[in-house]
C-alpha cells in the first residue's frame, strides 16, 4: 500500500458531523436491545466483579489463571455496579458505549497516511453497523471482547505512529496499551505479530524498532507459560472448550467464510479486479491472525459471533477500501453499482439484528428468568435438574438478583432432593 497524504483530514465543523453521524450509525441499531433481561452469563460476570474486585479477592483473582487475565472487564462491571446497581439496563448501555468508542478509535486511526481520514471513517462506519459481531455488544458477560479491541487497537495505532514519528508519547502509549489487553482477553497474545506486521509495512529498519516488536513476542510467550503453567486451574484449559488438537485450519477456514460472506468476498473481488492486491491482503491478515486463538475451540465448528468482534476490523478496512476505489472509478456505472451496494449494506445489517437475531436473545435469556420465578415461588435451598446452562449460573443469578449464597442453588447430580422436593428444570428447543 502506498503511502497516502494526509490531506483528507476533515475540517471541524465536518469532523463534528461524522462523529455525530458515527455515534447514531453505533447506538440506534442496539437501543431495543437495552430492553432485554440479563443473558446467562451476565449474572455470572457480575457476581465475578463483586467477588474478585474486592479487599479480599484481589489476591484471589492474581492466582486464577482464567479470569487474571480478563480482569480489566472485572473492573469495569464492579465500577458500573458501584455507580449504578445490578440493572442490567445500565451494564449494557455501558456495552454499546463502548463499540461506539470502538468505532471512534477506528476513525481516530486515518492518522495513519496508509489508511487515511476517508477510508477510516468508511472503516468506522461500517464496523459499527456489521451484525455479524453483535454477541459482543449485547452479550455484558462478553465485554471483555470490547476492551480488548480498543486496547489491542490503541496499542496498534501508537506503535504505526511511533515508527513514523519516534516520539516517546507514542511509544508509552504502545505499551501501556500492550499490558492493558493482556489483561483484556488471551486474544491478545496475537499482539507480537501485528506489531511485526505494522514494522514490515512500513518499512522500518531501525533495529531498536524491531527489539521493541521481539520483546512483545519473549512478553507474551511468558504471559502464555503463566497461562499453560496453571491449566489444571484453567477452566478453559481441562473442560473440553480449548484444544490444541482441534481442526484450527478447518475451524479458522468456516470462520472466516462466515464472517466475509457476503460484503467481504464482494469486496475482495473488487479489490482484485481494480488490481489492488495489498490492502486486500493486509486486511485479510489482520482478520487471519487475530481469529488465530479461536480457532482451537472444541465446542463449536466456527467461532462464535463474540470471538470475531476484533477481526471484523479487517472486514471493515477491505470494505473501505473497496469503496474508496469504486467513489473513485471512473466509470458511472461502478459508483452507481457501489451506492447501491451500500444502502444495502446499511439497511440489512439493522434488519437482521432485529428480526434475526433480537429473538434469539430473548430465547437465550429465558432459562435464567424461568429459574428466578421457580426460586422466588418456592424458596431456598433450589435444586437444579437438566437444563442448558450450569448450575453455576443459576448460583450466580440467585447472589445477584435474589441475594442468596451459592449453597442456596444445588445440582441434583451432586446432592439428591429430599423426596417430593420441586425440582427446576428447562429445556430449550432451538
Amino acid at each position: 500500500m502506498n503511502p497516502t497524504p494526509l490531506t483528507d483530514f476533515p475540517p471541524p465543523r465536518r469532523l463534528l458531523l461524522t462523529i455525530a453521524l458515527l455515534s447514531a450509525t453505533a447506538i440506534l441499531p442496539y437501543l431495543p436491545f437495552l430492553a432485554l433481561p440479563p443473558i446467562s452469563d451476565d449474572y455470572m460476570q457480575i457476581g465475578l466483579g463483586r467477588e474478585f474486585i474486592s479487599a479480599d479477592g484481589l489476591s484471589k483473582l492474581a492466582g486464577d489463571a482464567l479470569y487474571r487475565t480478563r480482569a480489566t472487564s472485572l473492573f469495569l462491571t464492579r465500577a458500573v455496579e458501584a455507580a449504578a446497581g445490578t440493572d442490567i439496563f445500565y451494564h449494557r448501555m455501558v456495552s454499546i458505549f463502548l463499540h461506539l468508542c470502538n468505532g471512534l478509535l477506528i476513525q481516530a486511526c486515518g492518522v495513519w497516511p496508509r489508511l487515511g481520514y476517508r477510508r477510516a471513517f468508511v472503516a468506522a462506519l461500517a464496523f459499527v453497523l456489521l451484525a455479524g459481531h453483535q454477541e459482543a455488544v449485547v452479550w455484558v458477560a462478553a465485554v471483555h471482547e470490547l476492551l480488548v479491541f480498543a486496547f489491542l487497537l490503541l496499542c496498534l495505532l501508537g506503535w504505526m505512529q511511533w515508527l513514523r514519528l519516534h516520539r516517546a508519547g507514542w511509544l508509552a502509549l504502545t505499551l501501556v496499551s500492550f499490558v492493558l489487553a493482556l489483561y483484556s482477553k488471551e486474544s491478545a497474545a496475537v499482539l507480537p505479530a501485528l506489531l511485526a506486521g505494522g514494522w514490515w509495512i512500513e518499512g522500518s529498519r531501525r533495529r531498536g524498532d524491531l527489539a521493541v516488536a521481539a520483546l512483545s513476542g519473549v512478553a507474551v510467550f511468558a504471559y502464555a507459560w503463566a497461562v499453560f503453567a496453571a491449566s489444571q486451574q484453567h477452566q478453559h484449559l481441562h473442560d473440553g472448550t480449548f484444544s490444541l488438537h482441534a481442526p484450527f485450519l478447518a475451524n479458522l477456514f468456516r470462520t472466516l467464510w462466515r464472517l466475509f460472506l457476503p460484503w467481504g468476498i464482494v469486496a475482495a473481488g473488487f479489490l482484485l479486479w481494480k488490481r489492488l492486491p495489498a490492502p486486500m491482503a493486509a486486511a485479510l491478515g489482520f482478520s487471519i491472525v487475530t481469529l488465530l486463538p479461536y480457532s482451537f475451540l472444541t465446542y463449536m465448528p466456527f467461532a462464535p459471533s463474540r470471538h470475531t468482534y476484533l477481526a471484523t476490523f479487517g472486514l471493515a478496512a477491505m470494505l473501505a477500501f473497496a469503496w474508496d476505489a469504486a467513489a473513485r472509478d471512473e466509470s458511472a456505472r461502478v459508483r452507481r453499482l457501489a451506492t447501491f451496494a451500500a444502502l444495502a449494506f446499511v439497511l440489512w445489517n439493522p434488519l437482521y439484528l432485529w428480526l434475526k437475531k433480537y429473538p434469539q436473545y430473548e430465547w437465550r435469556s429465558q432459562p435464567t428468568e424461568a429459574f428466578l420465578q421457580f426460586a422466588q415461588q418456592h424458596g431456598r435451598p433450589v435444586y437444579v435438574g437438566p437444563s442448558p446452562y450450569s448450575v453455576w449460573v443459576y448460583r450466580y443469578t440467585a447472589d445477584v438478583a435474589l441475594g442468596w449464597k451459592h449453597a442456596d442453588v444445588l445440582s441434583i447430580a451432586e446432592v439428591p432432593p429430599p423426596e417430593g422436593t420441586p425440582v427446576f428444570t428447562y429445556g430449550l428447543e432451538p
